[in-house]
């Protein structure tokens, strides 16, 4: 190469193969994905370390998927098979219970197999990194080196990795909703039978992950409509329901016969909502307030963590503003993608539970969403101001750096191993004492049951039952009392082990006063601070 072209930053031949170098311009010129997949890698990488040693169960869901799981690798079929009677799972979709059994029979010693199943959500995380920086880049012409910088920084908070961290369904499900989102669009843009068929089919996959998933479904079928492409939307329809209707259809037979005392914790999701608002419509006002409340301080939180608060709250206010000008960029496009943000964000809205679960499982598509905000909204302003797209790509920069220093932060002080760390000092206890001190036959009814029958193997129960309210609104003790009453009154626990400082605890007083309650006597205390008591029934 000459001086004059080695000075003009040209691309340099290779000697051996007469090539662009590795890393010149002309190599990444060639391989457009290679940006995704080194923020892929990245994620990956750091996902896996941030993986914490702690025992599976402590988010209760984690729990529940496998001990589901493992009744599916056993032969048992899809049911709670630790629970007294075996009742059947309709509390979740089953094709993450289905990928962990398929797991199970490779790697089946338990627990010396937790940390294979451990490395499956980072890998979920890296493949739906790749996903929605290609999506950005192929589907809204974003460019492919900014595009994985802001989706990989997006990946790589502490709140996500929290989630790839456990044993929980939404790094699968982010997965697979880049994926879906991506055949939904490329039938937009070209229609046809076969691919409206897979679509239909990649939807209804997403909604047996998490049935928030079927949302996809109707962005999906206004987006083709808008595009005149009836017959796709009617066949994606279709099909979406017709492979939906064999889970749905059973779920309400079984539904039917499920014990009331364990609905709100093992029931259908949907019943539980509604019933919830039945009881107390003002309830919605409160959830919308309190999920709304809640993401506002987070995402001031996120995006300028060491700020005052008025920084914060202006942080928020910009972070919420661009993905309202990016969805809206979005339905423009005609693309399903904001059409189901639109859907999900509503849900998210209402549903009396922790908004920031729904939104960091998908948050690294945020990163999409803010990029296609700067874009439009750059074009936009640009029409009366010629600055306007620098101003937006400032803008966005500024963000990014943000929360770039709150994932730096959060990497280098442990945070996404912290909540599991606190509750397995809460739990593990629970664990031990069970294992010590009760036999195999014995029914224990714990506040950490789900740890409790996976590791000892016992026949648990739960102590109380989840309410839609108490998102909002501290359940009175009596309620505790009664809801204890009632699962001890169906299935006769031997033993109660409780945690310390639990509200199930506050109220065993008002419990043992009940009339029919069993006799109650304390037993070697639980270590960390818990309570164990034997229970008879009186004669």
């Amino acid at each position: 190469m000459t001086e004059a072209a080695a000075r003009a930053g040209a691309p340099h031949a290779d000697a051996r193969s007469g090539g662009p170098s590795v890393g010149g311009p002309a190599w990444w010129a060639a391989r457009p994905w290679a940006p995704a997949a080194l923020a892929a890698l990245l994620v990956l990488i750091i996902a896996i370390a941030s993986v914490t040693p702690d025992p599976i169960g402590v988010f209760w869901d984690d729990g529940v998927y496998l001990l589901s799981a493992q009744a599916l690798a056993a032969g048992d079929g899809y049911r709670y098979t630790y629970l007294p009677g075996a009742p059947p799972a309709i509390h979740y979709p089953p094709v993450f219970p289905l990928l962990l059994a398929a797991v199970l029979k490779v790697t089946p010693e338990f627990p010396s197999n937790v940390a294979v199943l451990k490395l499956l959500n980072p890998v979920f995380l890296a493949l739906g990194v790749f996903g929605a920086v290609q999506l950005a880049r192929r589907r809204l012409g974003a460019p492919a080196g900014p595009a994985a910088v802001a989706v990989a920084i997006c990946a790589l908070i502490a709140p996500v990795l929290v989630l790839s961290n456990v044993l929980l369904s939404e790094t699968l499900f982010f997965a697979l909703l880049v994926g879906a989102l991506w055949i939904v669009d490329t039938l937009v843009d070209r229609g046809g039978v076969r691919a409206a068929v897979y679509a239909g089919l990649a939807i209804a996959l997403l909604a047996l992950v998490r049935t928030v998933g079927g949302l996809l479904l109707p962005a999906a079928v206004v987006a083709l409509w808008m595009r005149d492409r009836r017959r796709e939307a009617a066949l994606i329809a279709a099909v979406s329901l017709v492979a939906l209707a064999p889970w749905q259809l059973w779920v309400w037979h079984e539904a039917r016969g499920f014990p009331d005392e364990l609905r709100g914790s093992y029931g259908p999701y949907l019943e539980w909502v509604v019933a919830g608002y039945r009881q107390d419509l003002s309830l919605a006002w409160d959830v919308v307030a309190r999920n709304a409340r809640d993401l506002w301080q987070a995402f001031g939180v996120t995006f300028a963590t060491r700020a005052p608060r008025p920084v914060q709250w202006g942080a928020a206010a910009f972070v919420l503003a661009g993905l309202a000008a990016g969805v809206i960029a979005l339905l423009r496009r005609g693309s399903a993608l904001g059409g189901f943000l639109v859907l999900y964000g509503v849900v998210v809205l209402l549903w009396p539970y922790n908004p920031e679960r729904f939104v960091w499982g998908v948050w690294p598509l945020a990163a999409v969403v803010l990029i296609e905000a700067a874009r439009w909204s750059g074009a936009t302003l640009s029409d009366r101001w010629p600055h306007g797209q620098r101003l937006m790509t400032a803008l966005l920069l500024v963000l990014m750096a943000g929360h770039a220093a709150y994932a730096a932060r959060g990497l280098a002080n442990g945070w996404a191993g912290a909540p599991q760390r606190t509750m397995t000092q809460r739990l593990w206890p629970l664990v031990e004492w069970t294992a010590r001190n009760t036999a195999t036959r014995d029914v224990v009814a714990s506040d950490g049951h789900v740890m409790i029958a996976l590791y000892t193997g016992r026949t648990a129960i739960p102590v109380s039952a989840l309410t839609p309210a108490e998102h909002v609104r501290d359940k009175p003790l009596p309620q505790f009392a009664r809801e204890l009453g009632a699962l001890a009154a169906r299935y006769r626990p031997g033993v109660l082990v409780l945690s310390r400082g639990t509200r199930e605890l506050d109220a065993l007083p008002l419990w043992m006063a009940a009339p029919g309650a069993p006799a109650v006597t304390a037993l070697a205390p639980v270590p960390g601070g818990g309570a164990a008591f034997a229970l008879r029934e009186r004669r």
